[in-house]
């Protein structure tokens, strides 16, 4: 008996499928499968987001999107378009152009590499610090064209929010150089700086190397201890040992007494950040620091 109502039901499923592929393949439902495919579309997820590098020009990112497809049908594409907004600030607008194939009724994930300038992050910062703001809604609006059998061409217009905290970039600032060790070659010099950190949420560097220069006439470089934590709007004053990579120190010391105001000076970091905030998990920062002898001068008299 038990094996007769197995038998009948499965009898069921199986008209059933061939009634709906039936359906799906029929002419009278046309009108039908148009308007189901415009009422389930596919939608966009963030899995994370990434900080990868920081400099004065641009901050680079890697997001990994998460594209669902409730259709009956595969979803083939060639390019995604997506538009990146902070708080309403449009800061990233550019297209991925790598086929995309989302299977019926699955997801598929994509990396985007994504690059912010600068420039139109210099609004986002400053309404960061003029309202206070310590979390912001980063908004992704993505598109793709697609050709939908029966239902015909479609453009799918997807768009998420996530909030995140509100990143602000560390400020690094020459706070004290000791040129008397310069007087030995072998000593090199040492370099004191002031990291300062203006987001809500503690720092970690990690392996950070510094380069400083004198125009052509002098290099030095040096590591920063293995760990840094600077704790959450706050700073952390930090030693460097630099040693004399190439250079001329007789050179150098003339234009310290006869040229200092017009000699230029470049100090360059380059080091990882780590924090609990996931955005910046194991990014890598760089940033440079120019100026003259004259300045770096007043720094020594002021320390002293």
């Amino acid at each position: 008996m038990n094996l007769n109502k197995w038998i009948i039901a499965l009898i069921v499923l199986i008209l059933l499928a061939g009634a709906g592929f039936w359906w799906w393949k029929s002419p009278v439902s046309d009108k039908a499968k148009e308007k189901a495919v415009d009422r389930v579309m596919p939608t966009i997820g963030v899995a994370s987001v990434n900080i990868t590098n920081i400099d004065a020009e641009k901050i680079n990112l890697l997001s990994k999107i998460t594209l669902f497809n409730p259709l009956p049908v595969d979803i083939n594409t060639k390019k995604l378009n997506y538009t990146i907004y902070i708080d309403s600030v449009k800061v990233i607008e550019d297209a991925y152009e790598n086929p995309i194939i989302i299977r019926s009724s699955d997801s598929s994930q994509i990396s985007l590499p994504m690059e912010i300038l600068a420039k139109p992050m210099v609004q986002v910062l400053k309404y960061f610090d003029d309202h206070k703001i310590d979390s912001a809604n980063y908004s992704v609006r993505a598109s793709f064209e697609v050709d939908v059998p029966i239902a015909g061409e479609r453009k799918f217009i997807m768009n998420v929010n996530k909030k995140l905290p509100a990143f602000r970039i560390p400020k690094i600032k020459i706070k004290h150089v000791d040129l008397n060790a310069l007087a030995l070659k072998s000593k090199g010099m040492d370099i004191e700086v002031e990291v300062f950190n203006p987001n809500m949420f503690p720092l970690e560097m990690i392996d950070g190397k510094f380069e400083f220069a004198v125009e052509d006439a002098l290099h030095l470089s040096g590591m920063l201890e293995k760990f840094i934590k600077i704790p959450a709007k706050g700073s952390q004053n930090v030693s460097i040992h630099t040693r004399i990579t190439d250079g001329n120190m007789l050179k150098t010391g003339w234009k310290m007494l006869t040229d200092k105001k017009d000699t230029e000076f470049v100090c360059k970091f380059n080091g990882k950040l780590d924090s609990e905030n996931k955005l910046l998990s194991k990014s890598k920062m760089s940033t440079t620091i120019t100026g003259t002898l004259d300045e770096i001068m007043n720094i020594v008299k002021k320390a002293d």
